[in-house]
C-alpha cells in the first residue's frame, strides 16, 4: 500500500523518471532569448536610462532596474516544451469562452467607434480620443485579466482532470508557468487586436479633422504629428501588457488558497491600491518633496503608523507606472527609460507572486 501511494505522490508531482528530454533546438532558442534579453540590458545600462531631450525629470539608473533582466532571463529557462503545450492549451481554451469573446467583441466595437465620442469635448478632441481609447482598452483588458485568471486552476481542481495532467511527465512547476504564459498570451492577443483597432480609429480621425494626410503627418506646434501620436499610443499600450502581466500573476496565485469571488475583490483592491501607491509614499515620507513644496499636500505620517504604511508601500505593486494617459493628453513622450523602470519593477512582482503560487501548489494534496 505505501508502495503505491509512494508511486502517486511521484507521479503527481512529475518528478518520475520518464521526464521528456529537451531538444536542442529548444535550447538554442532559448539562448537565442537570453542573448536578446542581454543585449536589451546593455543598451539599456549605456545608452538606454537616459531621458529624452525636453524630459523635465532626471533620468537615474540602479541596479534594481537590472532584476526586471534577470526574471525575464529565469522565465526563459523555466520555460519547457511541455509548458510551451500547457500555455498553447489554456490559449485555446481562453478562446472558447463565450464571455471572453463577448467582451472581445464589444471592445473592437467601441475602439472602432471611439472618434464618434469626441463631441464630448469640444476643442480637445484629439485629446479626448487618446485618453478615452486608452482608457476604455485598460478597463476592458483589466477584467480580462482577473476573471479569466481566477478561473484558471480552481477548475482543473473540480473536475479532477488536475490528477491525469500530474500523472504525466509534467511537474507542478511547469503547469503553473504553462497556465501563466498561456494567459499572459491570451491578454496579449486580445490587447493587440483592440489596440490595432484603435490605432486606425484614431489615425483615420487625425487625417479627417486635419483635412489631408500630409497635414497629419506634419509636426507644428500645436499638433505632434500623426507618427509621434501612433508611436506614443503604441508605447502606452505594450506598457500596459506589463500591468496585465502583474494581475494575470496575481489573479493565478490568489486563486490556489482563497474561493473566486475572494480572489476577484482582493484582485480589485490590490489594482487599486497599487495605482495609489505613489500616495502611500507621500503618506510614509518615501516621497522626494521638499518641505517647502509641501504645503498644498497631505502632511507626513509619524510614528507607528509611518512604519504601517511603508511596509504596506513596499509590499504593493507600482500599478501608477503602467498609466501614462496624463502624458498622452499632454504629448509627453513615453521613453525607453521610463517603460524599462515600470516594466522591469512589473516582471520583479511577478516574479515574486509566481514564487509564492508555486510554493502554494506544491504542498497542496489534492
Amino acid at each position: 500500500m505505501s508502495a503505491s501511494s509512494g508511486t502517486i505522490n511521484s507521479n503527481s508531482m512529475g518528478l518520475g523518471s520518464d521526464r521528456i528530454q529537451i531538444p536542442m533546438k529548444w535550447r538554442a532558442g532559448q539562448a537565442f532569448l537570453t542573448l536578446l534579453v542581454v543585449l536589451l540590458a546593455a543598451y539599456y545600462y549605456t545608452v538606454g536610462w537616459q531621458s529624452p531631450p525636453g524630459e523635465t525629470e532626471v533620468a537615474t539608473r540602479t541596479i534594481f532596474d537590472g532584476f526586471g533582466f534577470l526574471v525575464l532571463i529565469g522565465l526563459i529557462w523555466l520555460t519547457t516544451p511541455t509548458a510551451g503545450v500547457i500555455a498553447l492549451t489554456t490559449f485555446q481554451e481562453a478562446l472558447r469562452r463565450k464571455w471572453m469573446s463577448a467582451l472581445l467583441g464589444f471592445g473592437l466595437v467601441i475602439v472602432g467607434l471611439s472618434s464618434f465620442f469626441t463631441w464630448m469635448q469640444p476643442g480637445e478632441e484629439q485629446k479626448f480620443l487618446r485618453d478615452f481609447g486608452l482608457g476604455f482598452i485598460i478597463i476592458l483588458t483589466i477584467l480580462m485579466a482577473i476573471f479569466l485568471g481566477v478561473a484558471l486552476v480552481p477548475p482543473e481542481i473540480e473536475r479532477r482532470t488536475i490528477f491525469t495532467i500530474l500523472s504525466k511527465p509534467v511537474t507542478r512547476q511547469e503547469f503553473l508557468i504553462g497556465k501563466f504564459l498561456g494567459l499572459c498570451w491570451t491578454l496579449f492577443v486580445n490587447l493587440a487586436l483592440m489596440s490595432i483597432m484603435f490605432l486606425i480609429s484614431y489615425a483615420i480621425f487625425k487625417i479627417r479633422i486635419e483635412k489631408g494626410f500630409a497635414p497629419a503627418m506634419e509636426a507644428s506646434s500645436g499638433h505632434p504629428g500623426l507618427i509621434f501620436d501612433v508611436a506614443n499610443l503604441s508605447r502606452a499600450l505594450l506598457l500596459h501588457m506589463g500591468q496585465l502581466s502583474v494581475l494575470a500573476a496575481l489573479s493565478l496565485m490568489l486563486s490556489l488558497f482563497v474561493t473566486n469571488i475572494t480572489a476577484i475583490i482582493f484582485c480589485f483592491v490590490l489594482y487599486f491600491a497599487g495605482n495609489a501607491s505613489s500616495y502611500f509614499e507621500h503618506l510614509g515620507g518615501l516621497g522626494s518633496e521638499k518641505p517647502e513644496e509641501d504645503d498644498h499636500q497631505t502632511a507626513h505620517l509619524q510614528g507607528p503608523l509611518q512604519g504601517v504604511v511603508r511596509a504596506l508601500y513596499f509590499m504593493l505593486p507600482r500599478l501608477d507606472r503602467f498609466d501614462v494617459r496624463e502624458r498622452l493628453v499632454n504629448d509627453a513622450p513615453i521613453a525607453f527609460n521610463y517603460m524599462w523602470k515600470a516594466m522591469g519593477s512589473g516582471f520583479t512582482y511577478v516574479a515574486v507572486l509566481l514564487v509564492i503560487a508555486y510554493l502554494v501548489f506544491s504542498d497542496r494534496e489534492f
